[in-house]
This record gives C-alpha cells, structure tokens and sequence, in this order.
C-alpha cells in the first residue's frame, strides 16, 4: 500500500488535486457516477437520432459528444452518420477541414476532426453485396478521413441524404455497429427526416438553454409525436445546450432531461481539450441513451414514457408558437 506521502498513479494525483480544489474534487466525483453508470448499461445495438427544430440549438455538438464518450470509454463499435448537407464556406477549407468560424466548420464532421469534402459513403453503399455482412475493409474505405470516430458522410453536391441513403446505409452497418448516431438537420421540412423517424430507435430533443425550455421540449415532442413512423414504441430523452454558469429551468417533469454544456474545446475541434463538464454530460447522455434502449418493450418507456400517439395526452392544447426558434 503506498505510503501516506506517495501518490498512487494517476488516481492518486487526481485525489490530490480533489483535496486542493473542491470544485475538482466534485467533478472527479461525478465523472466516476456517470462512467460507472454508463458501464452498467447493456451494450445493445440501436440506432439513435439527434434532431431538433431550430438552427444553432446544439444537435451537432451533442451528436459529437454522444459519439466520443461511447467510443472513448467503452469498446462498442460506434457510426455516426453526418446527414447535413455540408455547405461550402467563407473560405476554402485546408486539406478537407475548414476554418472554425466557417458554417462547413459546424458539421459534425468537422467537430470530429474529419475531412468535409472527403464524404466517401456512396463507396459503401455502391458495392454490390457479396456476403450478408459487409466486409470490414470496405467499411474502413467508406470512411471519412481524419474524423476521431468513424463518421459516414456524402461528398459535397448531388442530391444529398434522402430516406432511402438512411436506409440503405443502417442495412449495411447491421453487423458492423452497435451504435449508430444520427446528426439531422433542422427539421421540420428536409426529406431526410423521414427516413430517420422510420429507423432510429431513440430519439434526442435538442433545444437551446435560453429562452422558455418549458416551450421549446413541447414544439419538439409534438412534432416528434405527429411525424410518420413505424407503429412501436419510441424511447426519448430531452437534451438542454446551455452556455455560461446559469442553470436553465424547466417544469416538463414527465420528460428525461440531459444538460450539456458548450463547450469552447469542441467547438475549435480541440477534442483533446474537452472540458471536465463536457465529458460528464456526454457520459451522462450515454448512460441515459443505454437505459433507454435497454429498457423492456412494453407499452410504457422510462419514466412510464407511453407510445406515440398517447404523448399528445401529456401536452397542453394550445400549440407553442414557432417562432421561439426564430425565423428559418
């Protein structure tokens, strides 16, 4: 055992630097919680989708930080598909990666270090299929280079994502992912949302902290709950993106709820400078994300979430006015 002046690895110094600043100490505390919660999760394979109504609400960021703490502190094979049409910046991007201030910077192809103009998924979806399991060298070459986790996403032009490149995408990483993340553009109007509602089986609520919370969860989950889907139960978390050190309020209790704060690391695509806060809240997402798909289908979900369909039952009448979103 080592002795009172010697300091056991690095478990050790992070104590010691828990004893010199409480704040750390909180955060080596929760860090542990979330990681062990996390680990307690059956690692079942599901298909989950980040999707929210207005521009800017943080649905990127936390499609990325779902995607790092899964693939970081577990060995479950994660997919993120980047279904954001990648726009061409202020400025040529530099060896496939744009400039952080560039809209083309704030695809989650970008924040996860990968390649923007490198989209290499028609490869794998081209391939005529010699086997019911695609080979695992072809799903290497379909990637996108550079990106810290593997991300599947179109060159730019062409037509885009449409429901059936979802599709046919997920048929392909059946065997091959056990987590495949979905980053959506701002809904509700690309096609491509149509297809994601058919396929994901977990669905998070992105909204920005500011504002009426209470009011921006409920435009959401109702458009969720009239969207066309397959006629089974969705699982569903709430996730707040808020900057600063106030906390949001909300009183939508009946919703699981994540917060998630910005964090300034993962925005310049600095993922070696994740904040500790960061970290927490994407294994905090992660572990609610695998509680959810975990849960036993019945009629109910966690917190005895019911089906679509009953979720307008929970809603008040009257509609949220969209414009809490700004103009599109």
């Amino acid at each position: 055992m080592a002795g009172i002046n010697q300091v056991d690895g690095r478990g050790g110094l992070a104590r010691l630097g828990a004893a010199l600043n409480p704040l750390l100490g909180r955060d080596v505390a929760d860090f542990a919680a979330a990681r062990a919660r996390f680990a307690a999760t059956l690692p079942l394979p599901a298909t989950v989708a980040v999707i929210g109504l207005g521009h800017g609400e943080g649905r990127t960021s936390v499609a990325a930080l779902l995607a790092l703490a899964v693939a970081g502190w577990s060995e479950r094979r994660v997919v993120v598909l980047d279904t954001v049409s990648s726009p061409v910046g202020r400025q040529p991007p530099v060896g496939g990666v744009p400039q952080v201030g560039d809209v083309a910077g704030r695809t989650v192809t970008a924040l996860l270090g990968g390649e923007v103009t490198a989209g290499r998924l028609p490869s794998l979806l081209d391939a005529r299929p010699t086997a019911d399991v695609v080979a695992r060298s072809r799903l290497r070459a379909a990637r996108t280079p550079g990106a810290a986790v593997p991300v599947l996403s179109l060159p730019p032009g062409g037509s885009g994502f449409t429901p059936q490149v979802v599709e046919q995408s997920l048929v392909k990483l059946r065997q091959r992912a056990d987590l495949v993340i979905i980053d959506t553009p701002a809904g509700p109007g690309p096609a491509v949302l149509h297809g994601v509602f058919q396929h994901a089986d977990h669905f998070l609520l992105v909204v920005s902290g500011h504002g009426d919370v209470d009011r921006r969860l409920l435009a959401v989950l109702r458009w969720l709950d009239a969207s066309p889907g397959r006629s089974r139960r969705r699982t569903v978390t709430g996730v707040i993106v808020h900057r600063g050190w106030s906390v949001p309020r909300w009183q939508f209790s009946e919703l699981p709820v994540v917060l998630i704060p910005r964090d300034e690391g993962l925005r310049r695509r600095r993922i070696d400078r994740l904040g500790r806060q960061a970290v927490i809240a994407g294994l905090t997402l992660a572990a609610e994300v695998g509680e959810a798909i975990g849960e036993p289908t019945d009629t109910h979900g966690p917190e005895g979430w019911p089906q679509p369909g009953a979720i307008a039952g929970l809603l008040p009448s009257s509609a949220p006015d969209p414009t809490i979103f700004g103009h599109r």
